[in-house]
């Protein structure tokens, strides 16, 4: 069951883990569990990890995928420890699931955790002008759409959107994924998105506004885009429609793709796989730690 909607976000974290983020023998400041959120008697946690010191650090915020109705931030631990290494903070955030909590619900949780983590400079002492958002499938639309709202609050300079819907008028899984789909979670493309938006009305307003493509807007932060061609649970026209938005509006952008590879990062050849990482180590590294 997991393999179809979570291996993106596993694998990625476990690769990079191998790659690296360009780790250094530091100490890594950790916090686990921190609850960052109350909310509808739910409790939502997040994991903090950075090197150890007085910073200012730059931060990654961490966003599981699952169909944005189930998945852990315990995902990102491999993550956030090498990226602690190379001087870069990072929080792994837990947000509320659909069918029960409906969209903004998890767009506000993830922002929200972030604010959270701003508010204590001491206990946590991070450069609010050097922030990144990174996520796979259904955490990477939460990237995305996170990352382009505007704040006063914190600078976004770098989204990491690996496979994630953009365009939820015109998101459909091909008919093998909405099959994989559906004997995974027992919910359909179409289904999933019923039960994150409450409706299936496409001209319904929520669409608009849970599509990072409708909101994007020029100054947006920089997109790195890791797809796969054979994606049929999120298609690659998803991040083509995107990023040739993001053309239009002269936002800075770059997308890997790979022919053969699928929602499943597993299945990506080898050399893909490798050279995605890399680069997506590239993008964060040269993004936040830029002086």
């Amino acid at each position: 069951m997991r393999g179809l909607l979570f291996a993106c976000c596993a694998l990625v974290c476990s690769f990079i883990a191998i790659v690296g983020c360009l780790p250094q023998a530091v100490p890594i400041e950790k916090q686990l569990d921190v609850v960052y959120k109350s909310v509808d008697g739910l409790d939502l946690h997040l994991d903090y990890m950075a090197p150890k010191g007085p910073g200012p650090f730059p931060i990654v915020v961490s966003i599981h995928g699952g169909g944005w109705q189930r998945g852990s931030y315990k995902e990102y631990t491999a993550f956030q420890e090498n990226c602690a290494k190379s001087g870069i903070a990072t929080i792994s955030v837990q947000y509320r699931f659909a069918p029960k909590a409906k969209f903004p619900a998890q767009q506000e949780d993830v922002q929200d955790a972030l604010k959270f983590i701003l508010k204590d400079k001491k206990k946590y002492p991070i450069d609010a002008d050097r922030v990144a958002w990174l996520g796979g499938s259904a955490g990477a639309h939460l990237a995305l759409l996170a990352g382009f709202s505007p704040s006063d609050q914190y600078k976004s300079l770098l989204i990491v959107n690996v496979a994630g819907p953009t365009n939820m008028k015109s998101f459909k899984s091909w008919d093998s994924g909405d099959k994989a789909l559906k004997g995974a979670v027992g919910r359909d493309s179409a289904g999933l998105l019923e039960d994150l938006l409450g409706t299936t009305d496409k001209t319904a307003d929520v669409y608009r506004t849970a599509s990072p493509i409708e909101i994007v807007a020029a100054g947006a932060p920089r997109v790195f885009t890791v797809h796969g061609e054979k994606d049929d649970i999120v298609p690659i026209t998803q991040a083509e429609e995107l990023h040739a938005r993001l053309k239009e509006l002269g936002i800075p952008e770059n997308i890997y793709r790979s022919k053969e590879g699928t929602h499943n990062f597993a299945t990506w050849p080898v050399k893909d796989r490798n050279e995605a990482l890399l680069e997506m180590v590239k993008e964060i590294n040269s993004v936040l730690l830029k002086k």
